[in-house]
């Protein structure tokens, strides 16, 4: 996957007025991509493409290591996108134009599902095919609530982010290091910039897509990964607010209900309902877990080639 991203970098327009470095952060004890990256050079647009190896594990050590080679490199502006993902042609030209038209520091765009999947099963396309599904209400939400002057309700987070340098070396806004494994880095970097009442967009037709490898296609995984959510965000919740901790007598059954319906529906919407069965479940368990004292780990094991 991190080879079809790179590739898609080389096919990509870049913008004009616009010096444009790729780089390539691996977050391991040793350098097992580095031949990926210089099997790639060079790239067919002609960009430049570094590659560093962060040994100290966890998603946002490997962030703040780009942050702070993109700052050492006097760079203005950062992009992120993840490695399972390929960008559209025009992805970085938009992404520029939108930061140019807006006074934005921080702006977002959309993640679709790449269609191409090959050799899934019935109940591993049924679950791809639920997965898009979702990315494309998301688009839907995203687009009919925020623009490129504001991102009403909308999270801007890391599979296709652009943000000002600055965030991090003068206003001292970086991801939070003690969410080595668990996620959810990125939505608290947002809430951070959103706090200090900087500006935030959205680019509608800035596109990247994701590719699902068929160990994130089962209804295991999925639940696992909406319970783990879970834990993340309410743990911040009620280390914020303690009290919240009570809405849970409310919000549990309700969704305890939710999780039987979409459960009894799943024949009656052929399946339509498996993902969202599978999230809502992972949501209650991931609620109780976080009153328990449980905290993710979700991004300790990797999955995809």
């Amino acid at each position: 996957m991190l080879a079809e991203l790179i590739r898609s970098w080389g096919q990509m327009d870049l913008p004009e007025n616009c010096d444009v470095r790729f780089l390539i952060v691996e977050n391991d004890s040793q350098p097992a991509s580095r031949g990926v990256v210089e099997a790639a050079e060079p790239l067919g647009n002609g960009a430049r493409i570094d590659y560093v190896l962060e040994t100290e594990p966890g998603i946002p050590f490997g962030r703040n290591r780009a942050a702070r080679e993109a700052i050492a490199q006097g760079a203005d502006l950062l992009a992120f996108v993840d490695d399972d993902e390929t960008v559209a042609r025009d992805w970085l030209v938009r992404m520029i134009d939108g930061y140019r038209r807006s006074e934005a520091v921080l702006l977002g765009a959309p993640l679709r599902i790449d269609p191409s999947v090959e050799g899934l099963s019935f109940w591993e396309r049924l679950m791809h095919d639920n997965v898009g599904a979702r990315y494309r209400k998301k688009e839907e939400r995203a687009a009919a609530r925020a623009t490129l002057h504001a991102t009403n309700g909308t999270t801007i987070v890391t599979n296709n982010w652009l943000g000002e340098t600055s965030l991090f070396s003068r206003e001292g806004i970086w991801f939070d290091e003690a969410t080595r494994y668990s996620g959810g880095e990125d939505s608290k970097f947002y809430d951070e910039v959103r706090q200090k009442d900087f500006r935030t967009g959205w680019v509608k037709d800035a596109y990247v897509y994701e590719t699902v490898p068929k160990a994130r296609l089962t209804f295991g995984y999925q639940y696992g990964r909406a319970r783990d959510q879970a834990i993340t965000h309410f743990v911040r919740k009620i280390e914020e607010q303690p009290t919240k901790r009570w809405g849970l007598l409310v919000s549990v059954p309700a969704k305890m209900v939710g999780a039987l319906i979409l459960a009894v529906a799943l024949p009656l919407t052929r399946g339509g309902t498996l993902l969202e069965f599978a999230r809502t479940a992972g949501w209650i368990a991931g609620r109780l877990g976080a009153l328990m004292g449980r905290r993710s780990k979700h991004y300790f094991n990797t999955t995809g080639h």
